[in-house]
């Protein structure tokens, strides 16, 4: 399982190295990515489902993972 920790940046820069990194995996990958922007916490999961990704949201408490299934 891949991770970035997009923590302390703003959108549109979680959701462009989340499709950056996912442009490099293979199929049935997982990658995670912890953000603490709320617009990222929007636009990826919109992105993910948008592109036929799986994509699940964890709230950690000050930030948040999207756990993100490559399809």
């Amino acid at each position: 399982m891949q991770q970035i920790d997009a923590r302390g940046r703003v959108c549109p820069l979680p959701l462009f190295y989340t499709k950056r990194k996912l442009e490099e995996m293979r199929a049935g990958e997982e990658l995670v990515v912890l953000a603490d922007d709320t617009t990222a916490k929007e636009t990826i999961p919109k992105w993910c489902s948008l592109h036929g990704h799986d994509a699940r949201l964890e709230d950690m408490g000050g930030y948040f993972r999207v756990v993100i299934r490559k399809r």
